[in-house]
């Protein structure tokens, strides 16, 4: 083997390495960036499992004058129970609760700068505390 093709050899083989180590540096990079999201989602859906129970623990303690009245006052009632009782949103969650444009649900917002974002409405009527839902359901337990 000469000289000039051992040269070329070294070179092509340098590059098939250099080549399979961007490779791997790419995909040791994607693996980690997926469970990094798969981490905050998992957050996420915590904070949005953690709504429900919440607001039934809270029914019970509901002041009696809301509870068949109009959906905006348990609305705004249950906006402030929420930002009262609900575990603290993770690092690097931001969470955010407002009432619903029609001001007769809230609106909780959980995002990850940069990352995923989930909305969900909660109705007070979903639960028995405002509107005809009340009158239906009775002393009956969610």
């Amino acid at each position: 083997m000469s000289l000039l093709e051992v040269i070329v050899a070294s070179s092509v083989f340098l590059g098939a390495c250099s080549g399979a180590a961007q490779i791997g540096a790419a995909s040791a990079q994607a693996i980690t960036q997926q469970r990094q999201q798969s981490q905050q989602l998992e957050q996420i859906e915590a904070q949005l499992l953690a709504v429900a129970p919440v607001i039934q623990a809270a029914r019970t303690e509901a002041p009696q004058e809301l509870v068949g009245s109009d959906c905006g006052a348990v609305a705004a009632w249950m906006q402030d129970r929420l930002a009262a009782d609900l575990p603290p949103a993770g690092a690097g969650l931001e969470r955010q609760l407002s009432l619903s444009a029609a001001g007769d649900a809230v609106q909780l917002t959980l995002a990850v700068p940069g990352g995923p974002q989930r909305q969900r409405l909660f109705s007070p009527a979903a639960f028995g505390l405002c509107g005809n839902a009340v009158e239906e359901a009775g002393d009956a337990p969610l």
